[in-house]
């Protein structure tokens, strides 16, 4: 096997091809093109087939990944920092360009290539499922991160309104805030007028009529006027953020539920309790169709962030979370495991027995997490729908045989 390093920016790609040995074969720079990528790729062809020279890289995700993969390289990612702390580890001067980037990721990959996975891209449909949910995310964390914002606005400029709607995210409310922008505004309006409005909305919620006629006209604090006028255009802008982004969400949700339901997993996935619309995608996201995506059970909790890390030097020894993991994963799971033990059974019980004994809430939804993870991938194996009678009598037969090895 030959051993490549590529160090990827945007003015250039730089190169390193060296064997088992440490001698080097061949090293360059080109450009981050179609033409530069081919001419790249006909010199470390020079040396051995596409399937005999494994590549080293910073990231998994360029258009350039897949011309590789496509072409029949082997194709290894390197965490950034992981590289950068074996570069650290071989030059104390800490001299660094991008082709000594490219000799370092060549170096790591000879050194520990037995350890690393290669890439192995999942189906397609699977991979669009991954972007489109992890997109999602980033979707609702957009949308609070512009919730918290305006109602950080409204608590200093615009008080009057806080109590008027119940969700000040509603459309209902969100239209409001569009249409009266100042508490200037809002305190003119007549009942009549305030009526007029609720109807233009299709208003149902009449019960609440009456105590929203009250709050309208009653006492607030006050804000000055030019203070109101200078923050209304941010708040209509915060206002209309939302809004498309909530028709965002919408569309995202429409289309993962189509693209999910027509895959042959959904069923197994869906028979997990609490897996709902919105968790059942993510989780066939985290876990994937390949079945030697994951060597063990270990592996995948690491790559998933349900397994801790443990810190031991002499008689000290700690364990932390596992920051070196999928975030996403990490974030899915932990609220899968937290819904399921809002379902009851196993879960709740094992969350109980983890908080008694002394650990955190975040903890120890990790952990129970943790269970899951090797539940899933034994459903991902069979391609079975989940019963929990057959875990509870695997965890009896395993507490079974511990209680028997003990005598």
């Amino acid at each position: 096997m030959l051993f490549c390093g590529v160090d990827a920016s945007d003015q250039s790609l730089d190169f390193h091809l060296r064997d088992a040995g440490g001698k080097v074969l061949v090293e360059g720079r080109v450009p981050p093109s179609v033409a530069g990528l081919d001419e790249m790729l006909a010199k470390l062809g020079a040396f051995a087939p596409p399937g005999e020279i494994a590549i080293a890289l910073e990231t998994a995700h360029a258009a350039y990944v897949q011309t590789m993969l496509d072409r029949g390289y082997v194709v290894y990612p390197v965490n950034p920092r992981t590289a950068a702390h074996f570069r650290e580890a071989l030059s104390v001067s800490g001299e660094k360009s991008d082709r000594i980037d490219g000799k370092v990721l060549a170096m790591f990959l000879a050194t520990f290539h037995a350890e690393l996975r290669p890439l192995r891209p999942d189906a397609p449909e699977i991979i669009a499922l991954r972007i489109g949910c992890e997109d999602r995310v980033r979707l609702v964390e957009e949308r609070v991160a512009k919730i918290n914002e305006l109602q950080a606005i409204l608590k200093v400029y615009y008080p009057a309104v806080l109590e008027l709607f119940g969700d000040l995210t509603s459309q209902t409310a969100l239209s409001f805030l569009e249409e009266f922008p100042t508490q200037k505004q809002m305190q003119a309006l007549t009942p009549r007028q305030f009526k007029g409005f609720l109807r233009r909305q299709s208003y149902t919620h009449s019960q609440r009529l009456e105590e929203m006629l009250t709050h309208l006209h009653q006492p607030a604090l006050s804000v000055a006027d030019h203070l109101q006028q200078a923050k209304a255009h941010r708040l209509v802008y915060l206002v209309r953020s939302i809004r498309t982004i909530n028709a965002e969400l919408a569309a995202r949700d429409e289309e993962i539920d189509q693209h999910f339901g027509g895959m042959p997993e959904a069923d197994w996935i869906r028979s997990l309790p609490r897996a709902g619309r919105t968790l059942a995608p993510a989780l066939l996201a985290c876990f994937g169709r390949d079945p030697d995506r994951f060597r063990d059970a270990g592996q995948a909790r690491a790559l998933l962030g349900t397994a801790p890390v443990t810190k031991a030097s002499g008689r000290s020894s700690s364990v932390h979370m596992r920051r070196g993991c999928w975030k996403f994963a990490r974030r899915t799971l932990q609220f899968f495991a937290e819904q399921t033990i809002l379902h009851g059974g196993w879960p709740r019980a094992f969350y109980d027995e983890y908080r008694a004994r002394g650990h955190g809430y975040h903890a120890a939804l990790r952990a129970v997490a943790h269970k899951w993870v090797k539940i899933i991938l034994a459903m991902k194996r069979t391609g079975s729908r989940y019963d929990e009678e057959v875990f509870l009598h695997s965890r009896r037969q395993h507490l079974s045989r511990e209680a028997v090895g003990m005598t």
